[in-house]
């Protein structure tokens, strides 16, 4: 059986148990709950190495081939491009159509906070570079970082590095074996997570509040995944059948909105980008993490769109050209320095939002935190789907990307 239909079944049977099963008290949504926490500590099992071991050999292959700075210079641009780009297009969604106002909300607002420029600096280079090795398993960037140098590094005969270089490169085939081997058993997690994320919309009392909010958003992002990117892809991406590209990305799609985190679904993307989008390892292991720290699209998208609405909720007046460019201006900001928080970007990004803003709305985000599980599980898959976009446009255009029949598709 195909991975995304492992990912689909489990989800199903996940989101049947949580329409169906009762709270008995909220034992049931706990037990899901650490159910899904336990699932999601197997699906990033692998990652950290993955990409410590798969981006210093891709580097080294990049420098090989002579394509390192373009390649860098194309995902850097598409991470702005795309960035921008839907949080311009999220903002525009919600100032048309103009959905419904939210009641105040009054609850505690939960305690968080994005790390600095001068911290961020701090945690890619520690003073003991050990020291990245024994953090909390969020900061990805260190090791991205320390990944390129080393595979930069790995250059030259002169100071005998071939050796490592070839460790390295072992190493990170072993570490796609073994996401390969927790992309196969991980169906069964979703299996929680889908339960999750229904006994956490069975809390929110009146739904239907938040109902024309959703709406735009779900009509936005179906409208980019199923339209917009095939048409890109098609016209940039060699004119073949879009919809090819689709159906190669519905296991990350699929992980990417019920697991809701980032790095979880990197596995699955890292794993399909390979074997079904045909992009290879230099390439792959270069943008896919690259963006699941800091190619935020999909949740700036949500977030500046979920902002309007807080802001018009919370003033009950329209917005200003002045309003919507800072809020959009804001959120791009933000959505570069969401990598530590691979899981609850879209709730972080709201209360850096409220807390920039003046007039005292440090906690107007609280209005739409019923519904934050769902907001952070469409951007989540809105960031997965526009990784893989990324990465089929890279290996395109530099003409490495192999060409795999569907019927062999993971």
């Amino acid at each position: 059986m195909k991975i995304w239909m492992r990912l689909l079944a489990g989800s199903v049977i996940g989101v049947l148990l949580g329409m169906y099963l009762p709270d008995a008290g909220g034992d049931t949504r706990e037990f899901f709950r650490i159910s899904s926490e336990i699932a999601l500590s197997v699906g990033r099992y692998a990652i950290f190495p993955l990409v410590l071991f798969s981006l210093a050999a891709g580097t080294y292959e990049l420098r090989s081939e002579r394509k390192l700075l373009r390649v860098y210079l194309k995902t850097i641009g598409l991470v702005v491009v795309t960035g921008a780009a839907l949080i311009v297009l999220g903002t525009g969604a919600v100032l048309v159509f103009s959905p419904a106002r939210i009641p105040p909300i009054f609850q505690e607002a939960p305690a968080f906070d994005l790390p600095t420029v001068l911290e961020t600096v701090f945690q890619v280079f520690p003073r003991n570079m050990f020291a990245m090795f024994a953090d909390a398993g969020v900061h990805l960037a260190p090791l991205y970082v320390l990944a390129v140098i080393l595979g930069l590094l790995f250059a030259g005969e002169q100071f005998g590095t071939e050796p490592v270089a070839a460790f390295f490169d072992s190493a990170g085939r072993l570490m796609y074996r073994l996401n390969s081997l927790v992309t196969e058993v991980i169906a069964i997690g979703f299996i929680a997570f889908g339960a999750r994320l229904i006994f956490d919309m069975r809390q929110v009392a009146e739904f239907e509040i938040f109902a024309p909010l959703i709406l735009v958003l779900v009509i936005l992002i179906l409208a980019l995944v199923l339209v917009v990117y095939p048409l890109l892809i098609y016209f940039f991406g060699g004119r073949r059948n879009p919809y090819i590209w689709l159906y190669a990305m519905l296991a990350p799609g699929l992980a990417g909105f019920f697991s809701a985190d980032a790095f979880l679904s990197l596995g699955v993307l890292t794993r399909a980008g390979r074997e079904n989008i045909g992009v290879p390892r230099m390439i792959g292991s270069t943008v896919f993490p690259l963006f699941a720290i800091m190619g935020k699209a999909g949740t700036g998208l949500v977030a500046a769109a979920a902002f309007i609405v807080v802001l018009q909720s919370y003033t009950a007046l329209e917005i200003t050209l002045a309003q919507a460019v800072w809020v959009m201006t804001t959120t791009f900001g933000i959505s570069l320095l969401l990598g530590p928080v691979p899981g609850s970007g879209v709730l972080v990004a709201l209360g850096m939002l409220s807390n920039a803003h003046a007039g005292g709305m440090e906690e107007a985000f609280v209005m739409v935190q019923p519904i934050i599980p769902l907001l952070v599980a469409l951007g989540v898959f809105l960031d997965v789907m526009t990784a893989g976009f990324a990465a089929h446009l890279i290996a395109h255009s530099e003409e490495l990307r192999a060409k795999i029949d569907p019927l062999e598709f993971i």
